[in-house]
């Protein structure tokens, strides 16, 4: 058996592709958690973080952005992902321990043990045992916790009987058809930390199997912070876990998760130094980039490319120089400027910029006078029927939207904007899913086209809106999941093989990448990111 401490997936690294805004002089030194004397940990100021709405629950399997955040303060997952020491940021395919101290993969590839840390302990002092690894997973998978248990399942846990406690410290997990590509690592997300079974179980009503109703106000976890006092819809605060056995010890004695739901509003409490950390849109952006109080970071979050597609069988759309014409007349430059305000990055692919297997396409280059000649070519040509694109009002992809109508009118298409409430949107979109054209992008959990693909497009899949379906598609997503990390070669042809699909019958303009932005005071330093956009609190540190 292979014993393993930390683990290299891969040779590539997920790195920072710098974006038109320039990254702060932060983002050129070294990030590691400083170390700090027991007198030193939990003895700083309390830190500000603005979020736009109060958490439904603190359920780290039903996640919310706001949740993720506090999931990742309040829980520890077994594994964790090593922060690049150039950038700040997570780098996925290497793998380092949290929980468990070492883990062993069986000669056969098909039995992933782990040891825990004996060192490892609850808020109330209690170890942190296999037992409660078991029961985490086990809730999710028979409990149905949404977002939670697709993540797991993604990682090839189906069934409660692939685990065996062994001992309180060891826990052994069984895949029939072997490690598969996202295996390891998908004990390092949120949908994967440990709760504690005996709290829950001393909380919960009887009707309340799986702590679901207990948990949307109470949480007991093993993370550098813990649940302090909470006022609904107002604020909720995380204080700083003094007796915490992980590394990383938190120096910050509080976080006061602060809901102030108008962006303008975070934007000048940022400005003035009365918070600390918050995320807005690109107009907020680009005034507190200016600010001596605040740093703002931007970098193309992984695989999340904003993409307007449409279901190749619709009129206009099942003429495909009527789709090639549409790719053709966007312009791309445009919706970074005035969309972004340079807050994303400039994309040519359906794969990310800084996701592996990324090649710039010249097929998405804006040239109008190719989409007139195909738009004549087309046999809709001098009558091409109208199309509709439902978005919610006031966003940015409304923004979008808007420069793109702008377009099409001149090479003879007319894409009508249907304004929604963010309600009725997301019944069309997720109850119904029922969007002939979408504006649509989705920042998936691993940096892999594929995985993005498995969510955006498989037959099933509740972010696939406009219901479109391939077999052959299908069937390549669903098999890059058992490809393990370093088999490039397999992983690569069907990789290949979907893009052909998508790319070649152009089902799909990428309208730009995503970057993931933060305002962060210029009195903290060592800031970092983590998938989903978290920031580990433990890290930071405040600048000399």
């Amino acid at each position: 058996m292979s014993k393993r401490r930390v683990l290299p997936l891969a040779a590539a690294l997920l790195t920072a592709v710098a974006s038109s805004v320039a990254l702060p002089a932060i983002a050129q030194t070294e990030f590691a958690p400083t170390p700090l004397s027991p007198d030193q940990v939990g003895s700083g100021p309390r830190l500000i973080y603005l979020h736009h709405e109060y958490p439904a629950t603190l359920d780290p399997q039903n996640t919310s952005a706001f949740v993720g955040q506090l999931a990742m303060e309040f829980f520890d997952t077994l594994v964790t992902y090593e922060i690049d020491p150039a950038t700040g940021i997570a780098d996925q395919t290497r793998i380092v321990p949290r929980l468990a101290s070492s883990w062993d993969i069986s000669a056969d590839n098909k039995v992933l043990t782990f040891h825990l840390n004996p060192a490892a302990k609850f808020w109330d002092g209690s170890p942190v045992t296999a037992d409660d690894v078991y029961w985490s997973i086990e809730r999710a998978l028979v409990g149905r916790m949404g977002w939670g248990t697709t993540q797991i399942e993604t990682g090839g846990i189906f069934k409660v009987d692939q685990m065996k406690v062994v001992d309180p410290e060891t826990l052994e997990i069984t895949y029939p058809d072997g490690l598969g590509r996202y295996a390891l690592r998908n004990f390092a997300s949120m949908s994967l930390t440990v709760m504690s079974k005996a709290a829950c179980e001393a909380g919960r009503t009887a009707e309340d199997t799986w702590c679901v109703e207990w948990i949307k106000k109470n949480a007991m976890g093993s993370g550098p912070y813990m649940l302090g006092e909470q006022r609904n819809g107002e604020y909720l605060t995380a204080v700083a876990n003094k007796a915490y056995w992980g590394d990383a010890k938190p120096f910050y004695s509080e976080v006061m998760f602060r809901v102030v739901p108008d962006a303008q509003t975070r934007m000048l409490l940022m400005e003035s130094g009365e918070a600390d950390i918050a995320f807005m849109t690109p107009n907020e952006y680009a005034v507190l980039s200016k600010s001596p109080n605040t740093k703002v970071f931007s970098v193309p979050s992984q695989q999340d490319v904003a993409v307007l597609r449409w279901k190749p069988d619709v009129p206009p759309f099942d003429d495909p120089k009527i789709r090639e014409a549409v790719i053709k007349a966007i312009p791309y430059e445009r919706l970074v400027t005035e969309v972004c305000k340079g807050f994303c990055t400039p994309v040519q692919n359906l794969v990310g910029v800084n996701t592996p297997g990324y090649v710039a396409d010249p097929e998405f280059t804006t040239d109008v006078e190719a989409a007139k000649k195909l738009v004549a070519e087309s046999k809709y040509a001098g009558n091409v029927p109208a199309f509709e694109v439902p978005v919610v009002q006031g966003s940015g992809n409304m923004t979008a939207g808007v420069i793109i109508q702008d377009a099409l009118r001149g090479i003879g298409l007319d894409m009508q904007i249907k304004p929604l409430t963010q309600n009725a949107f997301d019944d069309i979109a997720w109850g119904k899913r029922d969007l002939k054209v979408s504006i649509h992008s989705m920042g998936p959990w691993w940096n892999d086209f594929m995985y993005w693909a498995y969510w955006m497009y498989r037959t099933d899949s509740a972010t696939n809106h406009i219901q479109f379906s391939n077999a052959t598609l299908d069937k390549d997503v669903l098999a890059a999941l058992l490809v393990p990390q370093d088999d490039t070669e397999t992983y690569g042809k069907l990789q290949t093989e979907v893009l052909d699909i998508l790319n070649g019958e152009h089902l799909a303009a990428p309208l730009y990448q995503v970057n993931w932005n933060a305002a962060v005071s210029s009195r903290i330093c060592n800031v970092n990111k983590f998938p989903w956009g978290t920031i580990t609190f433990s890290w930071l540190r405040p600048c000399a």
